[in-house]
């Protein structure tokens, strides 16, 4: 607690965002890459989970942006990062009513018809949201949208566990009844 109120505390540090030589318009500094925190560690697994589901139904795994051509069912890698002005110049050169189609990796799967494949969208679009938040502020709809991700995560987990097993579910044989120590013979007497 005297971490919080003590003279290390966050008011004393903030001397420099009040500062004359701070412009409000000046872009933050990226803070030094760190070890990755348990946060970030349970938003790889996360992640890792919903690429398997896009890998399992033949959709790309790498982040970026896609596109898919008329004449084709497979997405398209196109670059990593667009800038808007890029993307919008890409739909105006191949407009959608000419089958061409535009995504990110996130959104490949939102409107397939399989659920899991929207499940998998869902969870890496929450992912991405959170994780920018994660540099700025948080609030309380990111906190519900983390405990929904939780709840989402552990259902795609449990179903692929369900789809992995080979076990089956019979039921049991009735016992079979002993035969008397006397009743040797097959024929009744």
């Amino acid at each position: 607690m005297s971490r919080l109120t003590g003279p290390n505390s966050g008011r004393s540090r903030r001397t420099d965002l009040n500062s004359a030589t701070t412009s409000p318009f000046d872009r933050p500094v990226d803070p030094e890459p760190t070890a990755p925190d348990a946060l970030d560690v349970a938003f790889a697994e996360i992640e890792a989970g919903a690429l398997e589901v896009y890998a399992r139904a033949g959709l790309p795994t790498a982040p970026g942006h896609y596109r898919k051509t008329p004449d084709t069912e497979a997405w398209s890698f196109i670059a990593a990062t667009l800038s808007p002005e890029a993307r919008f110049a890409l739909t105006l050169e191949h407009p959608a009513e000419m089958g061409w189609r535009f995504a990110r990796l996130q959104d490949l799967g939102a409107r397939s018809d399989r659920s899991d494949l929207q499940a998998a969208s869902r969870l890496l679009n929450d992912i991405a949201e959170l994780r920018t938040a994660k540099r700025g502020l948080l609030t309380q709809d990111h906190l519900l949208v983390a405990m929904e991700l939780g709840g989402a995560w552990r259902a795609l987990r449990d179903s692929k566990a369900v789809k992995a097993s080979r076990l089956t579910l019979t039921p049991p044989t009735p016992p079979k009844k002993p035969r008397a120590k006397r009743d040797k013979s097959p024929t009744p007497r």
